[in-house]
């Protein structure tokens, strides 16, 4: 029964000492088998912004899937935007971080979804080309009997409360992909609001994080997600930090 740490959007560059040193201490009452974290680990793509989130993530001390967000690429400096988008990003990352994790019949893969430009004015949507679809298609086929979970940051589908959000090109077709293969859920973050909800009638499921650190978004209270997955059910407890105090609530499908 893999329990599996969701975390998103640190957005370290912003971040309280407090609430850093209260979340990781809840992550570790938990004991999870694995850390996935959806992206946004700074605030600009800082080379002590990356330094002081992947310091944090290692110090919780379980397998570590890490996946970049659109803060984790240079946002005013087009040249490094376009040129060299994940220089910093791959320079800070540890060097045997893997791209996915297998736990106990489960396969966690990651899917980076962050895009340098976009035809319309968010430029912080992403998107899923197609030569990262064939990836993702490879990695779904070979891990064929077993249950998967794949993370990103970007939510593929956003609901109602959303809706002056785009989603990544391609989101679509990635969809398909993913309710072909079966997987049974897809971790994100993005929108620093804890919600659970279906891609499709049969799955699979979108699990979104709430940001774990940032002081900015929608009025909803920073925390992460505990899921744990077994024998292929998904259950999901949101952590939430409200009144000084770490609260677990379950979240089920809007």
């Amino acid at each position: 029964m893999p329990r599996i740490a969701h975390l998103s959007d640190l957005h370290f560059g912003e971040t309280s000492s407090d609430l850093v040193e209260s979340l990781a201490a809840d992550v570790l009452r938990a004991a999870p088998d694995a850390l996935a974290v959806s992206g946004d680990l700074t605030r600009r793509a800082g080379r002590d912004e990356f330094v002081r989130a992947f310091a944090f993530l290692e110090m919780l001390g379980a397998p570590l899937l890490v996946l970049p967000g659109n803060h984790d690429i240079p946002h005013r400096d087009l040249v490094g935007r376009f040129m060299h988008p994940k220089r910093r990003w791959a320079r800070a990352r540890p060097e045997d971080l893997p791209e996915e994790l297998t736990l106990d019949g489960v396969r966690l893969i990651g899917l980076d979804t962050v895009s340098r430009a976009q035809w319309h004015l968010d430029w912080s949507a992403g998107g899923i080309s197609a030569e990262r679809r064939a990836r993702l298609a490879l990695r779904l086929e070979a891990a064929e009997g077993l249950d998967v979970v794949v993370a990103c940051h970007h939510p593929l589908r956003h609901g109602p409360w959303a809706f002056t959000r785009r989603p990544p090109r391609e989101a679509g077709a990635t969809i398909e992909l993913l309710a072909r293969h079966r997987v049974k859920a897809v971790l994100c973050g993005h929108l620093h609001q804890a919600e659970m909800t279906r891609l499709t009638e049969a799955g699979p499921l979108q699990i979104i994080a709430p940001s774990a650190f940032s002081p900015r978004g929608v009025g909803a209270p920073n925390g992460w997600n505990l899921v744990t997955v077994e024998r292929g059910e998904v259950r999901v407890e949101t952590r939430e930090f409200l009144d000084g105090q770490w609260v677990g609530r379950d979240l089920i499908p809007a």
